[in-house]
């Protein structure tokens, strides 16, 4: 308890900074303090010192709530900044700031392997938003009596129960997910500040061949079929779902041509693929 009050002390910057900077790197990919484990001499210097004291003050003194440091952060003019600003601003922004440590543009970023997890349900229309109770496995144990091995490739893609979102999805410290694992999904046996983002051809191999994803492109073509028989307009609803916007006429003459020539599905596992649903711009 004594150590409780001390951590929360009202004059105790170390916490209210230590929070506000993991949230800042969540929304950015870089704290504004870049080592968030360490606060101390050997860390990083922030980059924007007054800034992080600002929040690290208004977080604590407005109730401490995590979901409106969220709000206040999302709201800002620098979150909504694009990753691609004008090219004249960027060749002179590059030379100045080539790290982008002074924010002068958005950070492109993937989702994480969860998030391409879920939102490749929820295209699919097979995201189980329910909240709380048990979690769920995504592997079949064998030999459980003495040495259990987790089969990752023998559980149904299709099972119901496997299709709640990841946070509470089973995991095994001492096995990774592979199709999670190749997604950069943090290490369960150790802490980790910052997660790794990576780009490998083993990553495009897996959203195109996954087991999973192969079955959610196939839930994804039976959603968009049930809504439309036209190829064009069921294509054109598919894009519009995983990019949030309306596919141009030379997109959709590609996407409708390839749907043709091999079928809905794939045009669906396409679509999966694109750039736009998989990076945040």
């Amino acid at each position: 308890m004594a150590l409780a009050r001390w951590i929360t002390r009202h004059d105790n910057p170390l916490t209210w900074r230590s929070i506000v900077n993991r949230v800042w790197l969540y929304h950015f990919g870089h704290g504004i303090c870049d080592s968030p484990n360490d606060f101390g001499r050997g860390g990083a210097v922030p980059s924007h010192p007054e800034l992080l004291d600002w929040l690290a003050v208004e977080f604590r003194d407005n109730g401490q709530s995590i979901k409106q440091l969220h709000r206040l952060i999302c709201n800002s003019a620098v979150y909504q900044q694009t990753s691609q600003p004008d090219i004249a601003v960027a060749k002179m922004a590059h030379k100045i700031d080539g790290d982008n440590r002074l924010l002068w543009r958005n950070n492109r970023r993937r989702l994480t392997a969860e998030e391409i997890r879920d939102a490749v349900l929820s295209a699919a229309g097979r995201l189980d938003p329910e909240m709380g109770g048990p979690g769920f496995q995504d592997f079949v144990i064998e030999q459980p009596q003495h040495s259990p091995h987790y089969e990752y490739d023998k559980y149904d893609p299709n099972a119901p129960e496997t299709h709640r979102r990841a946070v509470y999805r089973f995991i095994v410290r001492s096995q990774p997910q592979p199709f999670m694992n190749t997604l950069d999904c943090a290490d369960p046996s150790m802490s980790v500040p910052r997660r790794d983002e990576t780009l490998t051809a083993l990553q495009a191999l897996a959203m195109l061949n996954n087991r999973f994803m192969v079955a959610m492109a196939e839930r994804f073509a039976e959603r968009l079929t049930a809504e439309s028989d036209s190829l064009e307009s069921q294509v054109a609803e598919g894009f519009y779902l995983v990019t949030g916007r309306r596919a141009e006429k030379e997109e959709l003459s590609v996407l409708v041509e390839y749907g043709n020539a091999h079928g809905l599905a794939n045009a669906c596992r396409m679509l999966l693929n694109l750039n736009e649903f998989v990076f945040v711009d």
